[in-house]
């Protein structure tokens, strides 16, 4: 039903973006207050400590991995921190949408519904390298970098660490805890216990938006990426003009496969979460690696990445390359056995 409800909203919108960003917005405007006032009133000083010691890896008698957990379980956890895979593409869409510096040449993706279409062009342009130019150019690249770390950055380590907060205060070292979504449940069960049952029930709500909200802008964001790839590899024999099309085609093949899926039984997504941030890991080696080619080899010198962009890239390379790699490595037999 909820995968349904995203495919509806999303055609339903007279703006592909212009849908995605209300929808979130009202997530971010009332969970987060929320969640951070509710962790405020359930935690004491020493879970915050704990916490502060949590950050630079320091556990209960353990240093940043504890006993037992699965490095695949911990690696995945890593790979979908923040907004990882796929969303870190779609980015560069929403600065296109809004208008930002060179974006306000770009046509918005309308809805399939919408009578105002544009004349959407795929290619960039590129800019004479004068000295008015690069400054402005400087200007915009710093403010959407501030913008990135203000939404991306800021707001989503806040967020996460607030969860993690709550969740520590409340079920650490309680016994027959579940797991999967039933965490989510216990956790706001123990909520109601130590309050009221309507904050219960409201941050059950809030926990299901959020999980929505997720999940709503990587159908939004895939089916953009997957659509437009359609049109550039065939080399415009789809064409630009039914890119909506092509994005609601996607859109509702990912919805039914996601609704194939859990007929066929798969009702606990923890495993299909770790098996999706493998795929997104192989990923991300995969296109950070393109990222640095192409930065460093196709634009010219003064729009090349600096040194710390570069050490950054090589590490997300390496990191994500080597988590593939152990992944698929640790597998094989699995693999060799299904076969």
């Amino acid at each position: 039903m909820l995968l349904l409800i995203i495919g509806l909203i999303l055609t339903l919108g007279s703006s592909i973006y212009k849908t995605q960003e209300k929808f979130q917005k009202g997530i971010i405007y009332i969970g987060i207050p929320f969640i951070f006032l509710l962790t405020i009133f359930l935690t004491k000083t020493e879970h915050v400590t704990e916490l502060a010691f949590g950050i630079i890896g320091k556990g209960r008698g353990y240093w940043f991995l504890p006993a037992g957990i699965s490095i695949s379980s911990f690696l995945a956890a890593l790979a979908y921190a923040g907004a990882g895979g796929n969303l870190n593409l779609s980015q560069s869409y929403y600065i296109k949408e809004k208008g930002y510096g060179m974006g306000i040449n770009a046509r918005k993706l309308k809805s399939i519904i919408s009578k105002n279409k544009e004349n959407l062009v795929l290619e960039g342009k590129t800019f004479p390298l004068t000295m008015s130019n690069l400054t402005s150019y400087k200007l915009w690249w710093k403010r959407i970098n501030i913008e990135h770390a203000i939404v991306f950055w800021a707001t989503g380590v806040i967020t996460m660490l607030t969860l993690s907060l709550l969740s520590y205060s409340l079920v650490y070292g309680k016994e027959n805890i579940l797991g999967g979504l039933n965490f989510i449940i216990e956790e706001a069960s123990f909520i109601g216990t130590r309050t009221i049952p309507f904050l219960k029930v409201t941050f059950l709500i809030i926990a299901a938006l959020m999980l929505f909200g997720t999940q709503f802008s990587v159908f939004g964001s895939t089916s953009r990426i997957m659509a437009e790839n359609l049109v550039i590899y065939s080399q415009h024999k789809f064409r630009v003009k039914n890119l909506s099309k092509y994005f609601y085609l996607f859109l509702w093949l990912q919805i039914l496969a996601g609704i194939l899926i859990f007929m066929l039984g798969f009702s606990e997504p923890l495993s299909l979460i770790i098996v999706g941030a493998v795929m997104n890991a192989i990923t991300m080696f995969i296109y950070s690696a393109m990222i640095l080619y192409l930065n460093t080899n196709f634009l010219k010198k003064p729009l090349q990445p600096g040194f710390v962009r570069i050490t950054a890239l090589i590490i997300t390379i390496v990191f994500y390359g080597g988590f593939s790699a152990y992944v698929i490595f640790q597998n094989i037999p699995k693999l060799l056995g299904f076969l």
